[in-house]
């Protein structure tokens, strides 16, 4: 949607400066108007990400919106929105939109952290405040990650083992070198980092990429005071956030499974029950 948006936006410019003039002026709260339907300055904050958005990111969001009612009142005119894939995907998108809007509600539900815990979790993390390494590493980027490729890696010791065994399995791979900023992750997984011995490598999936790193050098660039506090208030958070929602996920999901009703073809416990017969 975000190249789209950039594809058309020179369209969307010489639309604006020919538009049509039919209908009244928008005024006040309502930012334009398309086919009839208004646009509000609402629309334009939620679409910029920003409660008071720069008068640049302002228009930039307007347009986006401008230029999706468009295609979608076409959409609609050419009948696309009958078509029963497109009553799928509408549903699929409702249904992730809802399930964002709960996981939001959810994560501000965790309680903010303490000065003392602040201070705590700055005392127990060494590695990301009063040492804070920076690692510089060299780094093997997979461009794929399965679960079997994943196992076959975590027996291996040593960057040329991990090396050979992608060629012979001709899985692509490029070798970089890159740093690891303690501050930019876990702070826990941090303090693993540190305490690896050296020549040792580690694994970073994410994003369907898998990194292996081994650290070449660790500098050391402490963090104190106010920054320092900022930085374990930020990650307190997002962890006793993330902790809540994965709660709150598992228990609606476990109470929500009592309500399903498969077919056989389809019940995972029938087919378990099979293979375990089986053997």
């Amino acid at each position: 949607m975000k190249t789209l948006g950039v594809i058309l936006l020179p369209s969307l410019a010489l639309l604006a400066a020919c538009g049509s003039k039919e209908g009244a002026v928008p005024t006040g709260q309502v930012a334009a108007t398309v086919n009839g339907k208004e646009i509000t300055m609402i629309d334009v904050r939620q679409e910029a990400g920003a409660a008071n958005p720069g008068k640049e990111l302002e228009q930039a969001a307007l347009r986006s919106i401008i230029i999706r009612r468009l295609l979608s009142d076409e959409a609609v005119e050419e009948g696309i929105d009958k078509l029963p894939a497109t009553a799928i995907m509408q549903e699929k998108a409702r249904q992730m939109v809802l399930v964002d809007a709960l996981t939001s509600q959810i994560r501000a539900s965790a309680p903010k952290a303490s000065k003392d815990e602040a201070l705590q979790f700055i005392a127990d993390h060494p590695a990301s405040f009063d040492q804070r390494r920076i690692f510089l590493v060299d780094q093997l980027i997979i461009p794929t990650s399965t679960p079997d490729l994943i196992r076959a890696i975590e027996p291996l010791d040593t960057m040329a083992q991990i090396e050979q065994m992608l060629t012979t399995r001709k899985v692509p791979f490029q070798r970089a070198v890159g740093s690891i900023d303690a501050l930019s992750i876990n702070a826990d997984i941090a303090e693993k980092i540190a305490q690896l011995p050296e020549n040792a490598v580690f694994a970073s999936p994410e994003g369907g990429v898998i990194r292996i790193n081994r650290v070449r050098e660790t500098v050391i660039q402490p963090v104190s005071g106010q920054a320092a506090m900022q930085v374990a208030i930020t990650q307190i958070a997002r962890q006793r956030a993330d902790g809540i929602v994965a709660n709150k996920i598992q228990s609606i999901l476990q109470a929500g499974e009592k309500k399903v009703r498969y077919n056989s073809a389809y019940d995972p416990a029938a087919k378990a029950a099979t293979k375990a017969a089986e053997k």
